[in-house]
């Protein structure tokens, strides 16, 4: 038996491992494009969020009893345009949970928005626990208020 000429071995590894290596380049290539996509957009989403804020800054209770008109002061205090408020609870002492009956949508950088409430707190503000607004944006912003609120 007679084996292939050691010029012609060469010459077919050679022409193997190019294709091979034209074919890794290619994939590899295309999932390098890839990751780099994403992890551009994550740093996009990542800078703008850094930015972002929410604050409460005052809450007013009018009167006190079984059922009192109360207020909460919210502001959009990041570089964010059009925050989304998706939740905003007032909780008393006791544990009661009382959601906003004002509607919520966006808040534009600056603006300011009131939220109202109607609430049960016994004693204002003894019986005072906090309020909480919470964002759809940037993985849930939030911002609480446990101050003692304005009676």
């Amino acid at each position: 038996m007679k084996g292939i000429s050691p010029l012609l071995a060469a010459v077919l590894l050679i022409a193997v491992t190019v294709a091979i290596a034209t074919l890794v380049m290619g994939w590899v290539s295309t999932t390098v494009r890839t990751t780099q996509t994403t992890v551009s957009n994550k740093t996009v989403e990542a800078v703008d969020c850094s930015s972002a804020g929410l604050v409460i800054d005052d809450v007013y209770i009018a009167s006190t009893g079984t059922t009192a008109p109360a207020r909460a002061i919210v502001r959009n205090s990041g570089y964010i345009d059009g925050l989304t408020l998706i939740s905003a609870q007032f909780y008393n002492s006791t544990g009661g949970n009382f959601t906003t009956t004002t509607s919520l949508g966006d808040l534009s950088k600056g603006q300011i928005a009131t939220l109202a409430f109607t609430v049960s707190v016994g004693s204002c503000p003894t019986n005072f626990g906090e309020v909480i607004v919470t964002t759809s944006d940037c993985g849930g912003i939030s911002a609480v208020f446990d101050r003692t609120p304005h009676c």
